[in-house]
């Protein structure tokens, strides 16, 4: 089977010494065929399944156009005999793009050598047997998708599933978004990448008596990701806050414009008071952005922070102006990810300097970031550059003994892998 899994947690290191990684897989290769099963001792099936468990147990199965017969056929033997089916616990299915992927019902479409059909309406319902299944993340969905799909999504995956990720997702409408939520009841955490409604822009100001009266109420979220366009961000925060509030403890947004903005916090007002981390993922404008009913608030951090000729107005500025939203004296962390020009390029120390370094320090002398931790600076290859332009702007603060916490708490870092992916 030509699939792949991603991994959040390693192999414990007991079972790694003991079989290696690859070994490992190997064995499990084989562990879909029923004769293999039949010949092994009771006490070797026991320890099979235990394996099994904690194999899956911090990864991702990725299944796309390439691999989905196969998937199909351990579905099959899954039904007579234990499989892999039974122990996954995150599943990401990805249907793919309009042009990498054809509609089944259009024959006048040549399929290549490797190209498979693959409509959402008919391949979700055949996935059945996914008991554990917790992470589900659907990806590169076109607008074509039916009843069928969420009643799939209802019957094979409702029952366990706490966290689901919409990623460039096209849906036909917004009453097609509260069918999935509705159908997975146990949501806790709802990541929202480049969704989209077909229905066009919809907010309480187009019909606050008519098209929000008649949604459902939001699913009490307490991680919640929404990285999408402005019209679909407005209506999915306008939605919530008509419901009131749900009891939020991760936050991680777009800000592009006041208008976002504003209806961004409007659900903190409503929703703040239990959000301990908020992550901004797209930096482009800090109009009436409010931080203040946030007072658990304990990480803040802020990415794609552009430092060059063409950033959006008031760049330099972003981390000054919601820092100075910040009310709450429970913030320990706060990170800041820089994006500047690439190392042999001049110009680099002149994009620092217009940074609001002044400003991020005279905030930052307030009392009320007495417990920061951690001030961190993630950037690609400019560290020394960077640390070079801070400990200029803070060593005088330092000296007059006007920073309330500890100066140790600045860092300067290369960007992670999540971050370099637009993710922190």
């Amino acid at each position: 089977m030509t699939s792949y899994f991603r991994s959040t947690t390693p192999l414990s290191e007991e079972l790694t010494d003991l079989i290696p990684h690859e070994i490992h897989e190997y064995i499990i290769s084989f562990l879909d065929h029923t004769p293999t099963l039949k010949s092994c001792s009771l006490t070797c099936r026991a320890w099979l399944q235990a394996s099994w468990k904690h194999l899956l147990a911090g990864r991702t199965l990725v299944v796309h156009r390439e691999n989905i017969e196969d998937l199909l056929e351990i579905v099959k033997r899954n039904l007579h005999s234990l499989t892999i089916i039974r122990f996954v616990e995150g599943l990401y299915v990805e249907q793919g793009g309009s042009l990498r992927l054809p509609y089944r019902s259009s024959p006048w479409i040549e399929l290549g050598e490797n190209q498979q059909a693959f409509q959402f309406d008919d391949y979700l319902p055949l996935l059945v047997g996914f008991k554990s299944v917790k992470r589900l993340r659907l990806g590169w969905v076109r607008g074509d998708t039916g009843s069928p799909t969420v009643l799939s999504l209802q019957n094979n995956f409702g029952a366990g599933v706490t966290s689901l990720e919409l990623n460039s997702v096209i849906l036909c409408s917004p009453l097609q978004f509260f069918e999935i939520l509705h159908a997975l009841p146990q949501l806790t955490s709802l990541m929202l990448v480049g969704l989209k409604l077909d229905s066009g822009r919809q907010d309480e100001e187009e019909a606050p008596g008519t098209t929000l009266v008649h949604t459902p109420k939001p699913p009490q979220l307490q991680e919640f990701y929404c990285n999408i366009s402005k019209d679909v961000a407005e209506f999915i925060f306008s939605w919530i806050v008509f419901h009131g509030s749900i009891p939020t403890r991760t936050l991680a947004v777009g800000l592009f414009n006041s208008s976002t903005n504003s209806k961004i916090s409007r659900f903190l007002s409503e929703s703040g008071s239990t959000i301990e981390t908020v992550k901004i993922w797209d930096a482009y404008a800090a109009t009436d952005f409010d931080l203040t009913p946030c007072t658990k608030i304990r990480t803040l951090k802020m990415g794609w922070i552009h430092l060059s000729s063409s950033s959006p107005p008031g760049s330099e500025t972003f981390v000054t102006d919601v820092l100075r939203t910040v009310t709450s004296t429970c913030l320990e962390e706060v990170l800041v990810v820089l994006q500047i020009l690439v190392s042999n390029s001049p110009g680099v120390e002149s994009d620092l300097d217009a940074f609001d370094w002044s400003g991020l320090v005279s905030v930052l002398q307030q009392p009320r970031f007495k417990n920061l931790r951690e001030v961190c600076f993630s950037v690609s290859s400019h560290t020394d550059v960077v640390s070079q332009a801070l400990m200029k702007h803070i060593k005088p603060v330092v000296s007059s003994g006007k920073l309330p916490f500890n100066r140790d708490a600045f860092r300067v870092v290369s960007w992670t892998r999540a971050e370099y992916g637009g993710y922190w």
